[in-house]
């Protein structure tokens, strides 16, 4: 077996130097034993079969590893932490029972403990549940903390007894929480924040997300002032999880501070165009926005003009602050009715997309001619363009021929690129900027594609500042004989550097993905300062 020369990680390659040696000694053997995994016979030369090693004479235990690298190893462990709840324990509360010395390793490394991710689905034992979470933190030391909530989207379930409870939880560490995502139906999101917070406890919040779950009484979200002397805050969103319709902040019921936010998503939630107007105005810092896009008044049949109430007369605003503009559009409403009726304008517009959840292949359609009223009505220099509504080949070509400036595209969920696009673009005639990207390309094109890639003519003007595509997304069939053809092909560019992908055309498309902003992924998790 050759020797693995890449690893990811400087403490894996620490790892296999120590088990698996570098000789003609460390020869693979067949063991039930070794790390609870058995592998058969027929099974040994698999390509994802894992391969049990025996360590060299000499070689140490797991427990006699470094500790800096039991560290690393943990780290990377509880990156999926298991959530804590009332009758379970964390990844590193289980880390730190196998033995004496992960125990003393775990409980000397705070930052194991500072992210967690608490289970809210059953309240029968809240007392327990306070009690995990708060054993748990008080093991990370003075680092700050992020705390998210999940499970508890099921509207059937009684909320807890004790109306402080959800503040019980969070009370003593209130402090030091920088990032808070809340998951809860929106009566028990509604009593949080109105009776049971207190201002002081959040003022050092650098980010916020409140994901509101439909319930039974489905009331409106109520007035919230809590956050209003975060003078951290930074991020916030807001969003309702039902594809059945939009919950709507009414005027002046959201306070916060407004002028020092630099990203405001409202996904499923919007509000009558006066309050958001006058909302997005007050946001003079604001370099990230996603709205959600609902019909125009003009378009809303009469006996639902309550849904929407017809805007007073609004003057034309221009946010010039906002560079990354996202349009949550999961019904193929117009959205540029819909921007016009705000009366907003994006002077400075770099980044757009146009998002959905579920399914890309469920009728969400690419509209050209929105895209071009939008890029004719506001003068910024768009710099990328993505989305995961499905997208003609002829209005993918359409897109970069209208965007000179385009560095980055993602139109994987799209037709095939055409071989009249691959061949302008070889000529240097499209996109000549374009450094990233993501597209789906018929497995008798790749080559062409490929040919494009390493060979696509740069004019001499250009030579300077532009050194071809930095990353590549394929998305075709594996299975395919062009695939096939071009398999070693892709490796070898690897090898030399190019960061290029291929994913299989038949993955599953029915999980959702976050399209709506990057600020759904974890918070970098926070570590104990260097001396």
């Amino acid at each position: 077996m050759g020797e693995v020369t890449y690893y990811e990680h400087e403490w894996e390659k620490q790892l296999a130097r120590l088990y698996l040696g570098s000789g003609p000694t460390a020869q693979p053997e067949v063991s039930s034993t070794t790390i609870g995994v058995e592998q058969t016979p027929q099974a040994s030369s698999g390509p994802d079969v894992i391969m049990s090693y025996v360590p060299q004479e000499g070689h140490k235990g797991i427990d006699d590893l470094p500790t800096e690298l039991l560290c690393k190893i943990f780290e990377h462990t509880v990156s999926n932490s298991t959530p804590i709840s009332a009758t379970g324990y964390s990844t590193p509360a289980t880390l730190s029972q196998v033995s004496q010395k992960w125990r003393s390793v775990t409980n000397s490394t705070p930052w194991l403990w500072n992210d967690v991710l608490i289970d809210c689905a059953d309240w029968s034992d809240m007392p327990r549940l306070i009690h995990n979470a708060h054993a748990h933190l008080q093991r990370c030391g003075d680092l700050p903390i992020s705390i998210r909530t999940m499970g508890s989207s099921d509207s059937s379930k009684k909320s807890p007894k004790d109306d402080l409870a959800i503040q019980a939880l969070m009370a003593p560490y209130a402090g030091r929480i920088r990032h808070l995502t809340l998951s809860l139906p929106v009566v028990w999101m509604n009593n949080f924040l109105r009776h049971t917070a207190n201002p002081a406890d959040v003022q050092f919040l650098e980010s916020l997300k409140l994901v509101y779950h439909p319930s039974k009484e489905s009331p409106h979200l109520s007035e919230n002032n809590l956050f209003t002397h975060a003078h951290a805050l930074r991020k916030v969103e807001f969003e309702y999880v039902s594809e059945m319709g939009w919950k709507y902040l009414e005027a002046n019921t959201v306070n916060l501070p407004w002028e020092q936010l630099t990203e405001l998503n409202l996904i499923h939630v919007v509000a009558t165009p006066s309050y958001l107007q006058s909302i997005l105005v007050k946001c003079v810092a604001l370099e990230k926005c996603t709205l959600s896009i609902i019909k125009a008044v003009d378009e809303i049949p009469h006996h639902h003009l309550f849904f929407v109430p017809p805007p007073p007369t609004l003057a034309h605003v221009n946010l010039p602050s906002i560079r990354h503009l996202t349009l949550y559009n999961p019904k193929n409403f117009d959205y540029t009715k819909y921007l016009a009726g705000l009366r907003i304008h994006f002077p400075s517009l770099e980044h757009f997309s146009v998002s959905s959840s579920g399914d890309p292949r469920n009728g969400r359609q690419w509209s050209q001619s929105q895209f071009e009223a939008l890029i004719s009505e506001n003068t910024g220099t768009i710099r990328s363009v993505s989305t995961p509504a499905h997208i003609s080949d002829v209005d993918i070509e359409s897109v970069i021929g209208e965007v000179r400036s385009l560095v980055e595209l993602d139109v994987s969920e799209g037709d095939n690129i055409s071989e009249t696009t691959v061949r302008l673009m070889t000529q240097g005639y499209l996109a000549p900027a374009l450094e990233v990207l993501k597209c789906a390309v018929a497995p008798d094109m790749l080559s062409s594609f490929l040919d494009m890639v390493e060979g696509r003519y740069v004019s001499r003007k250009s030579k300077a500042k532009y050194r071809g595509f930095k990353t590549l997304v394929i998305r075709c069939p594996k299975d395919s004989d062009g695939y096939r053809e071009v398999h070693e092909r892709v490796e070898d560019l690897q090898q030399c550097g190019r960061d290029i992908t291929v994913m299989d055309s038949f993955i599953d498309l029915s999980v959702e993905q976050d399209w709506a902003s990057s600020y759904s992924e974890r918070p970098t998790r926070s570590r104990k300062p260097t001396e």
